[in-house]
């Protein structure tokens, strides 16, 4: 398609930003419809479609809102189960995971299908965000474009990332937000040829948004400032607070997915369990509910006392968590400014309290602590400290948000090493913190490259006929084997050479006496990075590859020279796709 338009006299330039353009209208209408959906789900299981969950729930039974989750984790665990299993996840991950090592393609139908259960799931009171699923819904429908008119890999993964922009600013209202988001989590690509096509993209999603929804922010934020540079050490105790709770967060919400995934039941009927957990709890506490944009714009307001404010940290981590945890569908971007609001709130009537003439008011602490919190479990300082300075619109904040912010997430870093997008893809074996690089070498498997060539000499052997054997092979290392061609050592000229010119040793000594016993194997199913791990931290250049349930019957053998071929290919593919 590139080729075509530039023999009409369009450059590349040029043509990517009206692709982009186009994929901004196209998402700006995917976020409403998601939007909308929510609301048609919300207004089915809670009788209204207002924000305003917890004046709701105020009026809804107690049995109602114990069954309401539970009727939609029945309906949410067969959807995503037998019609729409790649789905699962919180939306961002997934699209980390295709832009690094999958040049960008997805799948249409797991972006339409996260879309249909995520609504459901904050429709019928899943403690979950709406902003990762509208990031995968933007990023699938702009890979799916790319794919239709056959972009390179390398224009591809541009085209996702704006995509992904504009989910983020049609949901925010803040398109420079959503270019920082998709540059610096998506990408962490900042050039010029990336960043002009996002930057459309993410406006004119706002501009639809706008159009259709009102020029609103999702918050309502007065005016705070920074009252005192004696205030900041008091910010950057904040993001300490903020950087420990966003540990505890990713901690119990990873947990919890290990607990249900323990659960000995089909895995469609584990949303069920959650929801009745979730209506528990909500019973209880009914501000953790939904999405909580009510409960947010509360604490900024100072509308909410210190005491629940704490108590609603801990609740909302327990219910955020066992929603995901058992199946429920949705992202973990608000949730993150929600704990962000109730840390910051309640340290900041602590604050106020005790220096009330140097310190702002609570509701500066609480729009300070979502960014903060926000930053450090997303990994994303700069996107969150734009996405707050376009709900305030004022500058003044600002210097307090990025303290907090970067202390967050210095902490979170040095402490747990991973945002919970990178967790949860290093929970599947994605680790992205290396490189593509090192993605590219996790998703090459040693079944791949297995020779299943290779020599082996019985333990019996003497040193006398190993020498023969040597001689008239090719191979330089040989693996030894007993009476029952189970591996039990490696043996190679190496072992021989203290004995092999000593007179009468040589018609004595076995094999057995002389291999090397502790032999470093790999399985098929590994990847080449823990292959290249383990040749690096045992010093050997080769490693026999063994069944997974019989570590001594011996399938083949791999080198470091089989991995470094197979990578140079692999590399030299992708690059030729880009």
């Amino acid at each position: 398609m590139l080729h075509l338009l530039k023999k009409l006299g369009f450059n590349e330039h040029f043509t990517l930003s009206l692709m982009a353009v186009f994929i901004g209208v196209v998402v700006g209408y995917g976020a409403i419809l998601f939007r909308t959906l929510i609301e048609i789900f919300q207004h089915l299981f809670m009788g209204s479609g207002h924000e305003n969950v917890v004046a709701i729930l105020a009026e809804l039974s107690w049995w109602h809102i114990l069954l309401m989750p539970v009727i939609g984790g029945a309906i949410i665990g067969p959807l995503v189960h037998f019609f729409f299993p790649g789905s699962r996840g919180h939306g961002v991950p997934e699209v980390m995971s295709a832009v690094a090592l999958n040049g960008g393609k997805m799948n249409l139908r797991d972006g339409l299908g996260k879309m249909i259960a995520c609504s459901l799931s904050i429709g019928s009171g899943g403690s979950v965000g709406r902003e990762g699923p509208v990031v995968h819904l933007g990023a699938t429908i702009a890979s799916w474009f790319g794919s239709k008119l056959q972009l390179s890999t390398r224009h591809m993964r541009t085209i996702v990332g704006c995509g992904a922009a504009a989910g983020i600013a049609a949901s925010f209202n803040a398109p420079i937000a959503g270019v920082m988001f998709a540059l610096e989590v998506i990408l962490a690509d900042y050039g010029l040829a990336t960043f002009s096509p996002i930057v459309l993209s993410s406006v004119i999603a706002t501009v639809i948004a706008r159009l259709h929804l009102g020029d609103f922010p999702a918050f309502i934020v007065p005016h705070y400032t920074l009252v005192s540079a004696w205030e900041i050490p008091a910010y950057v105790g904040l993001g300490l607070v903020c950087g420990v709770t966003g540990i505890l967060f990713m901690k119990v919400l990873f947990k919890s997915e290990d607990l249900f995934a323990l659960i000995p039941i089909p895995r469609y009927l584990k949303p069920i369990i959650g929801g009745f957990f979730l209506g528990l709890i909500a019973l209880v506490f009914p501000q953790v509910m939904g999405v909580g944009y009510d409960t947010m714009n509360m604490a900024l307001l100072e509308e909410m006392a210190g005491p629940i404010m704490l108590t609603l940290v801990l609740v909302k981590i327990l219910a955020t968590s066992v929603t995901l945890g058992s199946g429920f569908s949705g992202g973990v971007f608000t949730p993150s400014l929600f704990l962000g609001a109730m840390v910051g709130g309640s340290y900041g009537i602590l604050a106020h309290d005790f220096f009330p003439a140097i310190s702002a008011g609570p509701g500066a602490y609480t729009l300070v602590g979502m960014g903060a919190m926000a930053a450090a479990v997303l990994g994303a300082p700069i996107a969150s400290i734009l996405i707050l300075f376009e709900l305030t619109g004022d500058y003044r904040i600002m210097l307090a948000l990025m303290v907090a912010s970067i202390v967050a997430t210095v902490l979170i870093n040095q402490v747990y090493r991973d945002s919970v997008y990178t967790s949860a893809l290093r929970r599947h074996g994605i680790d992205l913190r290396s490189g593509r690089e090192v993605g590219l070498l996790r998703h090459l498997s040693v079944a791949s490259i297995v020779r299943r060539e290779f020599e082996t000499v019985p333990d019996t052997m003497t040193i006398k006929q190993f020498k023969v054997r040597l001689h008239s092979s090719q191979e330089e290392t040989f693996l030894v084997v007993n009476s029952e061609g189970s591996l039990c050592g490696i043996v190679s000229f190496q072992n021989i050479r203290g004995v092999a010119f000593e007179e009468g040793l040589e018609d004595l000594v076995l094999v057995r006496d002389i291999a090397t016993k502790e032999v470093v194997t790999i399985n098929p199913k590994d990847n080449l990075h823990e292959a290249f791990y383990r040749m690096d931290e045992n010093d050997v250049q080769q490693l026999p590859v063994v069944a997974e349930n019989d570590p001594g019957q011996v399938l083949g053998l791999i080198t470091d020279h089989d991995m470094v071929r197979a990578y140079n290919k692999a590399l030299m593919e992708r690059e030729t796709r880009s």
